[in-house]
């Protein structure tokens, strides 16, 4: 089963991605971006739904880390976030971001997006 790092510091986002995930992806749960990195450091992720408002290190900064380090530079990125200015969002997927969920998560469009970038 593939393993998907779900990063938001608003718990009921992660909820919501679990049970719209629940039997077909192993989901992680990291309401900060420190446990994000612990988990990192633990587990093999297939890709990581990431939230970009977050407390101290927000996505952008967190993406920007992780593209720089050899051992996450190839782990797909799918931002899931409220944010919605067009500049954050060209900098999400100019950063190397492989797609952008708008908030409120539609299962469909979720799903859709995961298929696209790690496939079934």
């Amino acid at each position: 089963m593939k393993k998907i790092l779900a990063v938001d510091d608003q718990i009921e986002i992660i909820t919501i991605i679990s049970n719209f995930l629940k039997g077909k992806y192993a989901v992680y749960p990291a309401k900060t971006t420190a446990r994000a990195f612990s988990l990192l450091h633990t587990t093999k992720f297939d890709l990581i739904l990431l939230d970009i408002l977050m407390p101290g290190m927000n996505g952008i900064e967190f993406l920007e880390y992780i593209k720089r380090q050899i051992w996450y530079e190839n782990t797909p990125v799918i931002f899931v976030s409220s944010e919605s200015d067009l500049d954050t969002v060209s900098q999400a997927v100019h950063l190397g971001a492989g797609g952008y969920i708008k908030k409120p998560i539609e299962k469909d469009i979720l799903l859709t997006k995961i298929q696209a970038v790690i496939g079934e």
